[in-house]
Parts: structure tokens; sequence; C-alpha cells
């Protein structure tokens, strides 16, 4: 019976263990996985490698704030804005306490829910890209929740009590023994790993961009780069034209040919070119030359439709996708290939050689007939097939690309 009794035992311990495990490594998936969740006119970006997981923003702090529904406004919101309604004092000796059982009992954002269907315990890496409402709303949330290893901010002050909460939430938890990770300030060329994949800093926090159109806050956005294996992701934040162009100037082989954009402000165009037919972006995006470009917008709070048609035709050498239209777009990498999850279809960009423009793995006639054709307009290509049809690198798809492909087959050049 003792000897039934051990066997029995060691058999619940295994079990538990092995429960355990796979609750720890609910994040364990082979590859990159990048959800950028619908939180309507926001940011709020999840990414996942090799068991290892970041934050990147986090939407706004409630549903009625998202909507800008001033008439279903609770006790949260009240306080964050501190209108007429708000009976909460932040000089209370105890207000901490109270901030923290409010933000517990009114858990309304987009970003915990999703984190909650994802099993999220934990978090590595938590990213502030600056701190508008609907970037660090929902952040206030995420501090207050879950623990975390890393924490990031732009260290530009801002006088919202959203930016103070969130200081003060971040403090706390480190003080009171939640968390040993202190606000940080990222530095430009700063590098860590999520998992296999790189996280490389392009943004200089040093600038001050106060005398740039009134536009500080959104230019001091934290740019970063993730690159796994063969691909490349970029990270913009709201980044307006003034850190645009610096970042250009100071990174610009670091944002060239980037394969997955997510492009900045939400899609806006802003003023920059005046009725040039170009948003301010244009520059940013011909250096980038994305194959994918992620725009995450709604309907609230605009007196335009986002992204804007000058954005899109600034896009125009891209496949976007908005969380306006798709809602929840999940983005799964291998290193190479790349496949999006959009309301519940998928799409394949499978990564060939470069000049290999039907993707048959090889480069021959047809692949010189299809760019032939499409400067001739007898055929569009995908931006995928125009991303592997510029051989010479020149952001743009001319009679120089089908030429060196011919001299190519012809053996008159042995690389393209």
């Amino acid at each position: 019976m003792k000897k039934i009794s051990i066997i029995f035992l060691s058999f619940l311990i295994c079990i538990s263990t092995t429960v355990l495990f796979n609750v720890q490594n609910v994040h364990a998936a082979s590859g990159l996985k990048v959800h950028y969740i619908d939180v309507g006119s926001g940011d709020a970006i999840y990414l996942e490698c090799d068991g290892v997981n970041m934050l990147i923003d986090g939407g706004y702090i409630s549903q009625s704030d998202r909507k800008e529904d001033e008439a279903s406004r609770g006790v949260l919101e009240h306080l964050v804005h501190n209108d007429s309604q708000n009976t909460v004092n932040e000089n209370d000796a105890d207000f901490i306490s109270q901030l923290r059982v409010i933000l517990k009992e009114n858990d309304n954002s987009d970003v915990t829910k999703y984190l909650d269907s994802l099993g999220v315990k934990h978090i590595n890496y938590i990213v502030s890209t600056h701190p508008h409402y609907d970037h660090i709303g929902g952040l206030l949330h995420v501090i207050n929740k879950y623990t975390y290893d890393h924490i990031y901010y732009n260290g530009h002050d801002y006088t919202t009590r959203y930016y103070r909460y969130f200081k003060m939430l971040a403090e706390d938890n480190v003080s009171s023994g939640k968390v040993r990770a202190a606000l940080q300030i990222p530095q430009q060329n700063d590098t860590f790993q999520l998992g296999s994949a790189k996280v490389t800093v392009l943004s200089d926090q040093t600038i001050d961009y106060t005398m740039a159109n009134g536009t500080a806050i959104n230019n001091g956005s934290i740019v970063l780069r993730v690159d796994y294996n063969n691909r490349s992701f970029l990270f913009t934040g709201d980044v307006q034209y003034a850190a645009q162009k610096k970042i250009i100037e100071t990174k610009g082989s670091s944002i060239s040919n980037i394969d997955v954009l997510k492009v900045p402000h939400h899609g806006h165009t802003n003023s920059v070119y005046g009725n040039t037919g170009h948003s301010e972006n244009y520059e940013l995006f011909a250096k980038v030359n994305p194959v994918i470009s992620i725009v995450q917008c709604g309907i609230r709070n605009t007196s335009v439709s986002l992204p804007t048609n000058r954005v899109l035709k600034d896009l125009s050498m891209s496949d976007v996708y908005t969380t306006k239209n798709q809602g929840n777009i999940v983005i799964e990498c291998d290193g190479t290939n790349i496949g999006i999850k959009l309301n519940n279809t998928n799409k394949q960009y499978k990564f060939t050689i470069l000049g290999d423009v039907n993707g048959n793995n090889r480069i021959d006639a047809a692949d010189y007939l299809m760019i032939k054709d499409s400067i001739m307009g007898k055929l569009k290509l995908s931006s995928l097939q125009l991303h592997h049809a510029d051989v010479n690198n020149n952001k743009r798809l001319d009679a120089a690309d089908y030429l060196k492909i011919k001299d190519f087959i012809m053996g008159k050049i042995n690389k393209l």
C-alpha cells in the first residue's frame, strides 16, 4: 500500500510539474508573433518570441475614453480627467492604494482584455513610446495588474494625470517590492534580445522637439527596430516630420527596406507638404520602402478618415492593413516568411531571392517579362513582387531593373 501511495504521489508531482511548465511557457511559440491590438485611434502592440514578450504602448485607459463618451465616464475616468464629478484627492496619503483599487475595479481597457485572453501573467519588456493618453492610458492597468522585468519611457515630462499616475505606479511598484524594474530612458543604439529577435532603439531621447510646430510629444516617441533572422519590423510611435527627418539623417541605413512598418501617428497626413499631394511621411515611407504597413487607427476623434488618402498614396509600394478595418492583426514570422491573420483569414508572404518575381525560387525569363509588363502598365505587381523586382534598389521599378535581370539571365553579370 505504501508503494502504491509513493507511485501515486510521484504521478501527481509529475502532472503538477507538467501543468506548471505549460502555464509558464504559454507564450513559448516558435518564431516571432506580433499582435497589433485594435484599440481604436491609439497604439498597443504585443510581441512574443521564444517565450520572451514585450508590450509597446497600451491604448486608452477604458472604452469610454476610446469613444470619448463622457456620459459613460465612471470613477476612473472622472479621476484621470479631474472633471467636476471626481471625488478622489490625489494628495491623500493613501492615494496610490486608492488608485490601485479603482484600476482593479474598473479594468476596462482593450489591452488587458487581450493580454488576459492570451494568458499573459508577466511581461518582460514594457515600452511607453510617449505619454499621450491614447498610448499610455491602458499602461496604467498593465503595470498595476502584471509583473514585469523592464519598463521604458521617453523621459519627457507631460502635465496630464495619465502620465503622472503612470510614473507614480511604476515607482511604487519598485518601492513596494512588486517588481525590481525602475523606469528607464533608453538610449539611441541600445539593443536587447526578445528571445532570438533583436530589438534596437533608433530614436534619440535627448533631443528637445519643443519648437517643432507644437508636435514635441509625438516627436519624442521611442522608435524601435526588431530583427528576426531575415525579416525586419519598425515601430514608430507617433513621430512626425521633425523626428522622422532626424532618424533618416542619423539612422538612415537602419530604416532602409524594412519589411513591416507600423505607420506613425495613426495614418494622419499632417501638413509639411501642403498641397503637393504628399503626406509629411513621404520621405520616411520612401526610405523604409515597406512590403507590409500596419495602421493602428479608428473612427474616433478625427474629422478625417484614417489613414488619409495622401498617406495611402505615399504607401503605394506597400500592402496596407488597418485595425479599423481588420480588427486585431497578428503577424507570424518564421524568420524568412510572414503570415498575417485577419478576421479569421490568413495571408502569406513568401520571401524569395532578389529578382525572383513570380516566386518559383529561380530567376528566369518569366521574371523579366513580369517586370517589363508591369512597367508598361499591363500587369500590377503585389508589394512583395515589387520588393523582389527592384533589383537595383532605387525604391522604384524601372527599365534598369529588367535590363539587369536580362543581363543576369544571359550570363553577362554573375550576381544581381
